[in-house]
């Protein structure tokens, strides 16, 4: 099933940057905003094999910046897995994700362009042991090599192993408690010591699904994480995520999450608390509204901010986005979507705050195996 897609669109603040630093120069002078063409093609194949689901996905992207030509660069996505089934008693995913991406500017103060590369490899295997228990488990090796600046050669590497054991026995419900261990590294030239850190999480878990009316996805818990430095920190965490159609036409999504997260440009970590309100409205079958909002609370606990802000600063951000889309449907192969967001970032080391608009216009074409199907891949998430 093969696609293609080009979007035109204007960003106000390409660096992220605020408004008091001096302006980067373009190739017509002095800019923080630019116009952004990107392409996209790529195909979608999917084979049923008896109880099992093979699936891929190979896309090609190609960005360039009408004024910050230096910015101009190609991404790639390879990203192929199977979903495979033993009887009734044993399921589960191996699946494989390779990417090539631009660095966002949100993770950090410059005006280059650096491009990354991540290597995600998960393997996971269910067992139904009885009617109403099952155990899960999975694992997940994260491979980044993603430069920054002072980092050329800067690299990361994480393996987790998550553990559940669920009650299937309510029809709709699962419920039960998970175990999750991660251990990550820090690689690269600048590196004396290579920081690794150890990280485990244990949490409560729930999912219900009424088909075509709600559903409710939560995991309650608490998390440690051992720097390699002594450094201990630990806390509540966990996510809520609730979805409920409020009629034929619309519907309204709510997130809640709190995590104790990487943050690799500095080796060190963040705290992110978040809360993201969505909805979709449908007035007809071929035109889809959605508008959403996002609020997230970090903290930079032992990040290095030597020259950016005094001794002791501990780095707060308060991060806002809103979002605006409205999609057309044409025809069955051809879809039109115009889209804003508005993003603003305040932080108390003055550098890291931001805020800038974004605008534009997407065609779409997706040639399907069948007219009026709407394909998706349905893949793990990470």
């Amino acid at each position: 099933m093969p696609y293609a897609d080009v979007a035109y669109q204007y960003d106000s603040n390409v660096f992220a940057l605020p408004s008091s630093a001096p302006e980067p120069l373009g190739n017509h002078g002095p800019t923080f905003s630019d116009q952004i063409l990107e392409e996209r093609a790529g195909v979608d194949a999917l084979y049923d094999w008896s109880l099992q689901e093979v699936y891929a996905n190979v896309e090609g992207r190609h960005f360039r910046y009408d004024e910050l030509s230096d910015l101009s660069h190609n991404e790639y996505l390879v990203h192929g897995g199977m979903k495979w089934h033993l009887g009734y008693l044993f399921d589960g995913v191996l699946d494989y994700r390779r990417e090539r991406s631009m660095v966002s500017f949100l993770e950090f103060t410059a005006t280059q362009l650096y491009l990354q590369v991540q290597s995600v490899t998960t393997a996971s295997a269910n067992f139904q042991f009885t009617p109403d228990w099952r155990l899960q488990s999975q694992g997940v090796i994260n491979d980044l090599d993603s430069p920054r600046p002072g980092y050329p050669h800067l690299s990361l590497t994480e393996e987790s192993i998550h553990e559940g054991l669920r009650y299937v026995g309510v029809a709709k419900l699962s419920a039960g408690i998970d175990a999750i261990f991660l251990h990550g590294h820090f690689n690269g030239e600048e590196f004396i010591l290579t920081p690794r850190y150890n990280q485990t999480t244990v949490e409560a878990a729930a999912q219900y699904v009424a088909t075509g009316l709600s559903s409710f996805d939560g995991a309650v818990g608490y998390t440690r994480r051992i720097q390699e430095n002594g450094e201990t920190l630990s806390g509540p965490s966990g996510l809520l995520a609730y979805q409920r159609n409020l009629t034929d036409l619309t519907s309204i999504d709510i997130r809640l999450s709190r995590a104790i997260n990487t943050y690799v440009t500095y080796g060190s970590t963040e705290i992110d608390t978040s809360v993201a309100l969505g909805a979709t409205w449908n007035p007809t079958a071929k035109i889809a509204v959605r508008p959403g909002y996002q609020w997230t609370y970090s903290t930079f606990p032992g990040a290095d901010l030597a020259g950016l802000a005094p001794p002791g600063t501990e780095r707060l951000d308060h991060y806002q986005l809103v979002t605006l889309s409205a999609k057309f449907e044409a025809r069955d192969w051809l879809s039109l979507r115009l889209y804003g967001q508005y993003e603003t970032r305040g932080s108390d080391v003055g550098i890291y705050s931001f805020n800038r608009t974004l605008f534009g216009l997407e065609f779409e074409v997706r040639i399907s195996g069948e007219a009026n199907q709407h394909y998706e891949l349905n893949v793990p998430e990470y």
